[in-house]
């Protein structure tokens, strides 16, 4: 389990005693193993040579943005506005010059990163996210702030020390990001702050922080890296929000709304107040929760894409290794409906037989696809319709979903895991 490598407590502890409550740092040495297979500066290195945008790039020091395009030469043929390749000189004066580097949505496009990230949404049951900060000696990035996500920090290279102070803010919506609020409430947020642990992260060392905490990290005697996993919490706002996105089949809450009549009337404005969340609860009383939280869960992953999949036709004469497996990192809904069963992957719909739904059901519950239970149901050519259907729409990922060159038949493996919302984890 991807969350036991992070953390000394067992996964259920942790989720009810830590998760969201307070945070634990957890040294090098209670850990099975250090994090550099998913990061290390020699994949920085090959990340920043190798084609990756200047838009996948931050430079800061003391909260002050750096120009990480300085030096860049545009590429002759792209469109305009596209961001550039990085200097890879300009980057090491910048780092030099005590500035911090943030490579931002490893997540997005490093395999082991994107792995990892779908693996942990899946045990913790929120969206992931994961930026990489490199900050030379002696340097900061970003003085003393909160962040409006569940914060996962490992420290892949050097030390770090990490000030912390209690929340002056239980639980954070995005709407509280701490850039986005004025100077002088982000004074009083500090003011109202305590003291809570001043500790050193060192290599393979993990720190947690639930969202809110307040925090002032700052590199030591040596360059440091470390990864930020933001864990975007879905909340009972977000629930409420899918409830009122709901509401726009109801006549009445479409109607328009006299805004000066209302302030010049304010029992007239508290009347109408009352019966929009009265209807709004009525509303709420009638649905359906599974199709809300079907709606919930596709709005808080939105950002969080699954496993790629293969694009390109198989060559002639190459045949087809392995079996289908569910693909990782996706969410999917069933709902039965006349004569068979409606699949949901994310926005994309389809229509199955009946007989499809008991495969459905124990992909949802075991997350391997039993393709030879579905050919017993079907009949070899209907089940090869069906897995042609589940492909097409992007639940499963089909045989020789790998380079061409790869000569190993594909084995069936359990998939990787299962998968937002700003504000962005660049600051932590």
């Amino acid at each position: 389990m991807t969350l036991k490598r992070c953390v000394a407590l067992p996964p259920d502890e942790f989720r009810a005693s830590v998760f969201g409550r307070g945070h634990l740092h957890t040294r090098a040495a209670e850990l099975p193993d250090d994090f550099t297979d998913l990061f290390s500066p020699h994949v920085l290195e090959e990340l920043l040579s190798g084609g990756l945008r200047t838009s996948s790039l931050r430079l800061v020091r003391d909260g002050v943005e750096g120009d990480v395009t300085r030096g860049c030469i545009a590429e002759s043929g792209d469109a305009p506005g596209t961001p550039p390749f990085p200097d890879t000189d300009g980057i090491r004066h910048a780092l030099a010059s005590g500035q911090t580097l943030i490579v931002r949505s490893l997540h997005r496009f490093h395999p082991p990163v994107r792995r990892f990230a779908h693996e942990l949404a899946a045990e913790i049951g929120h969206p992931v996210k994961v930026n990489a900060f490199v900050t030379p000696p002696g340097s900061q990035g970003v003085d003393l702030h909160f962040d409006v996500q569940d914060v996962l920090v490992l420290q892949i290279a050097g030390d770090k020390r990490w000030l912390l102070r209690t929340p002056p803010l239980p639980d954070p919506l995005p709407a509280h990001a701490w850039f986005d609020v004025p100077a002088r409430r982000r004074e009083e947020m500090r003011a109202a702050s305590r003291p809570l642990a001043d500790l050193v992260l060192r290599a393979g060392d993990s720190l947690y922080l639930p969202r809110g905490t307040m925090h002032s990290p700052m590199a030591r005697d040596t360059l440091s890296i470390h990864l930020t996993v933001a864990v975007s919490t879905i909340t009972r706002h977000d629930l409420l929000g899918e409830l009122v996105r709901g509401a726009v089949d109801d006549d009445w809450m479409r109607a328009g709304v006299d805004i000066d009549g209302l302030a010049a009337d304010p029992g007239l404005a508290r009347n109408l107040l009352r019966e929009a969340g009265e209807r709004l609860a009525a509303l709420a009383a009638d649905a359906a929760p599974d199709d809300v939280l079907w709606a919930l869960r596709k709005a808080a992953f939105r950002e969080q894409t699954p496993e790629p999949v293969p694009f390109l036709p198989l060559p002639e004469g190459v045949r087809a290794q392995g079996v289908h497996r569910l693909r990782a990192g996706v969410y999917f809904h069933t709902a039965a409906v006349k004569d068979g069963v409606q699949l949901s992957v994310g926005n994309r719909r389809v229509r199955l037989p009946a007989s499809v739904s008991p495969f459905l059901a124990a992909l949802h519950r075991d997350q391997v696809a039993d393709m030879a239970g579905l050919t017993a149901a079907l009949g070899e050519g209907d089940a090869r319709k069906v897995a042609a259907a589940l492909v097409d729409i992007g639940l499963l990922l089909p045989p020789s979903a790998a380079p061409w060159h790869t000569t190993t038949a594909q084995q069936a493996v359990r998939p990787e895991g299962t998968p937002g919302r700003e504000s962005d984890p660049d600051d932590s």
